[in-house]
């Protein structure tokens, strides 16, 4: 994941941001968390569309797994698993989500975007017909809208990922040509790149590029609360103890 591009498309988006984003952000930034990186990111990529959102959902409820465990006033294995494992009252991607606002450890923004999320997931996992982001633009967006101005900031950090992957692929081809040949290629490359946003392809592979930015985003959230939460360490905590 380009930290570099993340930092520098953070600032023109917008200065309304609040203290979680910026704490999101600087997750982002980090390599605390290896699994949320750009390898990731590459290969729900290289997934079909519908491959994409049922990996990246999956990965998404994971953490919401771990957020609920957060929460929960005991940690003992039978505790846990009566809860999450089916048919526990947790052991659903919508049993969580519910939970957790109920619970108001996620704000209505965020429930939003997740239950956005798990709807595409259903009509991904359940639908015979094909299934093409370009016909959920509408919900794309939701899915993004958990912080103010993350819809842009994720449209961006795909777009300009993404273009600088054909990029490195471009400069590979180039390296693998024999040196007679290299002029003519350099050429060839240079006109794809001077158009390159306007590329039907790189739009086309735009919207799965968006889709994986937004879902990693979304498990950074997640791993901001769950930080926020480390007083729940003491499980003999109740929230009106921890308020005092």
């Amino acid at each position: 994941m380009d930290h570099r591009a993340t930092e520098a498309l953070y600032k023109p988006v917008g200065h309304n941001m609040n203290s979680r984003a910026d704490d999101i952000i600087e997750k982002m930034k980090n390599s605390v968390y290896p699994e949320l990186n750009f390898e990731f990111i590459y290969k729900l990529t290289n997934e079909s569309e519908r491959g994409a959102v049922l990996i990246g959902t999956s990965k998404v409820e994971e953490y919401l797994e771990k957020l609920s465990r957060k929460i929960l006033p005991s940690k003992t294995k039978s505790y846990t698993s009566r809860l999450l494992n089916y048919p526990g009252a947790l052991s659903s991607f919508s049993g969580k989500i519910e939970l957790l606002y109920a619970f108001r450890i996620i704000d209505k923004r965020f429930y939003n975007s997740l239950n956005t999320l798990r709807k595409i997931r259903n009509n991904a996992a359940h639908s015979s017909e094909e299934f093409k982001l370009i016909d959920l633009q509408e919900e794309q967006t939701k899915i993004n809208d958990f912080e103010e101005d993350f819809v842009g900031l994720i449209e961006h950090l795909a777009l300009n990922n993404l273009i600088t992957s054909k990029k490195w692929k471009f400069e590979k081809i180039l390296a693998d040509q024999k040196e007679e040949s290299k002029p003519y290629f350099q050429k060839e490359i240079n006109k794809r790149l001077e158009n390159l946003k306007d590329d039907e392809d790189i739009k086309e592979q735009l919207r799965i590029w968006i889709l994986s930015y937004g879902l990693v985003f979304m498990c950074l959230k997640i791993m901001v609360l769950i930080d926020d939460l480390d007083i729940l360490d003491n499980e003999k905590l109740t929230w009106i103890e921890i308020k005092k």
